[in-house]
Formats: C-alpha cells, sequence, structure tokens
C-alpha cells in the first residue's frame, strides 16, 4: 500500500472508525461528546443573547420615555468603554444602579381639620339641681344638713350622731372633725374607752387631714387618764414638732412647760 492510501486509511479511522479496532471506535466517541457538549455551550450562548436583546429592548424603551431628563445623568455617568470594565456595563440602564439619595424635607404636619382637644371643666354645683330626680336634693346639701343636725344635738345623742355621719359619708372633708368631736362628747360624757377609740380611728382612717392635731391631743389626754406620763409627752412633743402652728401644738407646748 503507498503513503497516500495509509494516509487516506488514517483518516477514515478517525472519522469513521473503520480501521484500528476499539481504540478508533473510543476516539470517534471522544469527538461526538466534545461535539454535544460544544452544541450545549452553544444553546446556553443563544439564550443568554436572547435574555441581554430582551433587556437592551427595555432600557431603550425607558430611555425614550425619560427623554431629555435622563440625559443629564447619563453624560455625568463615568464611561463604560475603559480598560477593565465588563462589557455587560454598555447594555445595563444607568437607572438600574444602586445609588443613595439624600433625604428630603420632612413634610410638615397638617393638624385635623376638626379640633381633637376636650376641654375638662368642673360642674356647676348650682345647676346640678336641674338634671338631679325630681324631689331630690344635692348630696352636698343633704350631708350638710345632717352634720348640722348631729352637732345640734347633746351627750351621748352627739357623739353617736356624728359617728354616724363619719360612717354615712366618710369621703366627706369633714367626716374626720366629726369623729374629734365624736370624741369629745364621749369624754364629756365619761365614756374614756370609747373617746379614746374614736380618737385613735382619726389617725387610723385620715392620716392627712386637717382634724389630726385636735385627734393628737385628745390621744395625749387618753395617754393621761391611763397614768402613762411618758407616752402622754411622746405625743405632746410630736404634736409641736409636727404641727408648730396648730392650736392644738400651742396648747401642748403650754402643757410641756408646765410639766418641766
Amino acid at each position: 500500500m503507498g503513503k497516500l492510501t495509509r494516509e487516506a486509511c488514517a483518516a477514515l479511522v478517525l472519522l469513521l472508525g473503520c480501521a484500528g479496532g476499539g481504540a478508533a471506535s473510543r476516539d470517534v466517541e471522544a469527538l461526538r461528546a466534545e461535539v454535544r457538549a460544544l452544541r450545549q455551550e452553544n444553546d446556553a450562548l443563544s439564550r443568554k443573547v436572547e435574555a441581554l436583546s430582551a433587556r437592551v429592548d427595555v432600557a431603550s424603551a425607558r430611555l425614550a420615555r425619560g427623554g431629555a431628563a435622563s440625559a443629564p445623568a447619563r453624560a455625568d455617568a463615568p464611561s463604560s468603554g475603559g480598560a477593565g470594565t465588563s462589557p455587560l456595563a454598555a447594555v445595563v440602564p444607568p437607572d438600574l444602579a444602586v445609588v443613595k439619595v439624600a433625604p428630603g424635607p420632612r413634610a410638615r404636619r397638617v393638624p385635623p381639620p376638626v379640633a381633637t382637644a376636650i376641654a375638662i371643666s368642673e360642674p356647676d354645683l348650682s345647676r346640678l339641681d336641674a338634671v338631679a330626680p325630681r324631689g331630690a336634693r344635692p348630696l352636698a346639701d343633704a350631708a350638710e344638713a345632717d352634720l348640722r343636725a348631729a352637732r345640734g344635738r347633746a351627750g351621748l345623742d352627739r357623739a353617736h350622731a356624728l359617728e354616724d355621719f363619719a360612717a354615712h359619708y366618710p369621703r366627706h372633708p369633714k367626716a374626720d372633725n366629726a369623729l374629734v368631736e365624736a370624741s369629745e362628747a364621749y369624754a364629756a360624757s365619761a365614756k374614756d374607752e370609747a373617746a379614746c377609740a374614736v380618737a385613735r380611728r382619726v389617725e387610723e382612717e385620715y392620716p392627712a387631714g386637717d382634724a389630726l392635731p385636735d385627734a393628737a391631743e385628745r390621744l395625749a389626754w387618753c395617754a393621761s387618764r391611763r397614768g402613762d406620763a411618758e407616752a402622754e409627752r411622746r405625743i405632746l412633743e410630736r404634736l409641736v414638732h409636727e404641727f408648730p402652728r396648730s392650736p392644738a401644738a400651742e396648747r401642748a407646748a403650754a402643757r410641756l412647760a408646765q410639766s418641766k
């Protein structure tokens, strides 16, 4: 076989696998696999080209809508043809870039069209009768009338009536004063235990009331009746120290001066 025949046979072995046995077949299969891989890469590149073409169409439409307003922004943008710049930068729209926008002026709050504030006012006591049930007396007037009636009594009736007033109107501003007066009425009727018990109620139930100095003075009297001079002195000193401007404190200071 001549030289030309051998070269032709070698070409046939590479392309058709007509000679060389199993090695030639493997070479042919490798070539076919490479062809298939190239076809797959070609398909992938085709899809990328189609996607980029679609993005270019979208960008062109946006630029057409933006008109002259977007021209200055593109002129200020850096050129995409420089060295080291990705080729995709040429087809990426400038308005897709991530930029930091400076905060604008805060919108001024506009008040609502209607007033939302509600004025709070105390009721006019002189007009409460107009909304009260017919025949009913205002509570304040009833309490004052009951207090006057209790003070108008004498002896134990006065003490009991004043205690009843404090029980019916415990939040009345004169409830603690009524208890002090009841304690004095019990003491005047020789009911020392009842007088001291009512005085202690004033100290326990109305610790911030204006009748507390008189109640303390009554408790000092109770200590004196028990013969506890030391307790009496402590109460009088506390009375002078805590309520220096009250009449009860003046009387307590006089008693302390006499005991020295």
